[in-house]
């Protein structure tokens, strides 16, 4: 069977690229991406890892001094920028790391509904078959 022409796709391809994203995943950084947030006054600060989220808190003495709601709000405010920034650097180097033109991620959605397709037809064509058969014993059996 011509699976290029059956389905649409070069398998040698998804082959060249499945193995380039696997021997790419020796190279992916061991580290997680970490981010800093700062208050503008510098009295807070949040550093935030992707991996495992808030990994330090630091409060100038300064800081003790601010209304508690205040200084609650400065503190989820800093988190949630260190935290998207951190996520926007795990962004950036998953899509280095997949790099663009990779048919098995640029391709995968048409992959599947090809192969889905392709396996009605061959679901298709053995139950005709099957039938085949079971009429030929039961002719072979008269």
């Amino acid at each position: 069977m011509d699976f290029e022409q059956a389905l649409g796709l070069d398998p040698e391809r998804l082959a060249a690229d499945a193995d380039r994203l696997f021997s790419g995943l020796s190279r992916l950084p061991e580290q997680s991406a970490t981010s800093r947030a700062v208050s503008r006054d510098g009295w807070v600060s949040v550093e935030y890892d992707a991996a495992s989220g808030v990994r330090a808190l630091r409060l100038d003495p300064r800081a003790m001094r601010m209304e508690s709601a205040r200084l609650a709000e400065t503190i989820l405010d800093l988190i949630h920028r260190a935290r998207e920034q951190a996520e926007a650097e795990e962004q950036r180097r998953a899509e280095e790391f997949m790099a663009a033109g990779n048919a098995l991620l640029t391709d995968r959605g048409l992959v599947a509904d090809r192969l889905r397709g392709s396996t009605g037809a061959l679901l298709e064509n053995l139950e005709r078959a099957s039938a085949t058969i079971d009429r030929v014993r039961g002719l072979l059996r008269r």
